[in-house]
């Protein structure tokens, strides 16, 4: 009999148990303070199961005992909640854009303690990577308590596993090593992904897709990326699978016809298409400003409503999600959310949901890598 399988050298019972864990600990996010037999009975757990999961938690001070809840004349067990306790640990996010460098400040709720942005020239990578280690370690100098690491996202093609960006056309960057230079700098645990698993990663973890089995997010801006996740054990970034949308055929945002998204449905293609209409709008944030009062502005959004909704329905027939979040500008409001779900034809519309995740989402989603990696781990030192 071979002895190398995993259910003999107990590597399934410590997944199952890393998995459970960090249910918990999402279920505390989402839902807490909760009595041990509330989460037992919200996890499909047995009572003893959810014990030995909190203890090692509270010993290392990640969630915390709250008074007795008082019931009349209860017999049995007290039931003393348990809350995860925020505030003891941080992490750091840095997001590498095309102009600007964001940085932030989390805590184990994804509430943003801090952010700071920065222009910046982006073709010289050595050099932001050295800016942006040195502006983390500043960061992570003013936490009010210990900080795990530092998670660190991009655009384009990244490669999780060796702290690389691949390639990124967008900044012109290809086969930049980024964990190094951060982690030589600040002697932090670094972790490397793009942009939409992080995003999507956050979702499931603070946001919209908290709990959630199958979970799709689209990623609509300069670029069109989007990340999906099915039944996942935790929210391990490793288990999403990212592509692009940007070949599929769409209807013109003016004039008929039908192009690629990635030419005519992004967020250059919106701001040019309301340039030629004449409407003076120099960003997305005045274009939706001006739409409330603009009909031609109200009819690009609009136009660009149909077009995610299409991508939308395309997913849907594809990959059968449960929740489809709709990310960057593909629903920039509540209004425009409704415009996209009144488009939909296969998709249901409360599927489609915007990014709950609260604060900075750049810094959310690429704090949260750390954070994730945490409540997956079984390390709580």
């Amino acid at each position: 009999m071979k002895t190398n399988q995993p259910g003999h050298t107990g590597s399934r019972p410590r997944q199952a148990r890393q998995a459970n864990t960090a249910a918990v600990l999402q279920l505390l996010v989402r839902s807490g303070p909760l009595a041990r037999g509330d989460i037992a009975k919200e996890l499909s757990l047995n009572h003893g199961s959810v014990s030995r999961i909190i203890e090692p938690l509270l010993s290392a001070g990640v969630v915390r005992e709250l008074a007795e809840r008082s019931t009349v004349a209860r017999v049995g067990r007290p039931r003393v909640p348990v809350e995860l306790d925020s505030s003891s640990r941080y992490a750091v996010g840095v997001h590498l854009g095309l102009e600007r460098t964001t940085l932030g400040l989390i805590d184990l709720s994804g509430h943003c303690v801090k952010t700071y942005t920065e222009n910046r020239d982006p073709a010289d990578s050595a050099a932001t990577l050295r800016h942006a280690a040195e502006l983390a370690a500043g960061m992570a100098d003013t936490a009010p308590g210990p900080v795990l690491g530092i998670g660190v996202t991009a655009g384009g093609e990244v490669d999780r596993a060796t702290g690389r960006v691949v390639r990124n056309d967008v900044l012109g960057w290809a086969d930049v090593q980024v964990d190094g230079v951060l982690r030589e700098r600040t002697g932090l645990d670094v972790v490397v992904d793009g942009n939409v698993p992080a995003l999507l990663g956050a979702e499931l973890t603070f946001g919209a897709g908290l709990g959630g089995q199958d979970v799709s997010y689209l990623f609509i801006g300069n670029v069109t990326e989007t990340g999906f996740l099915s039944r996942p054990m935790g929210t391990c970034s490793n288990s999403i699978v990212q592509g692009d949308f940007g070949r599929l055929l769409v209807p013109q945002l003016t004039g008929g016809g039908h192009g690629r998204f990635g030419d005519c449905g992004t967020d250059v293609a919106l701001l040019a298409a309301a340039r030629s209409a004449g409407v003076a709008a120099t960003s997305l944030t005045e274009l939706i400003r001006l739409a409330d009062k603009d009909p031609a502005a109200a009819g690009l959004l609009e136009a660009r409503s149909t077009q995610v909704a299409l991508v939308a329905d395309t997913v849907y027939d594809l990959m059968r999600p449960d929740l489809i979040v709709l990310g960057g500008s593909g629903a920039p409001s509540d209004r425009w959310l409704d415009a996209v779900r009144d488009r939909v034809e296969t998709a249901p519309p409360q599927a489609l949901v915007r990014p709950l995740a609260r604060g900075n989402p750049l810094v959310v989603a690429a704090a949260g890598l750390v954070v994730r990696a945490f409540f997956t781990s079984g390390e709580w030192s």
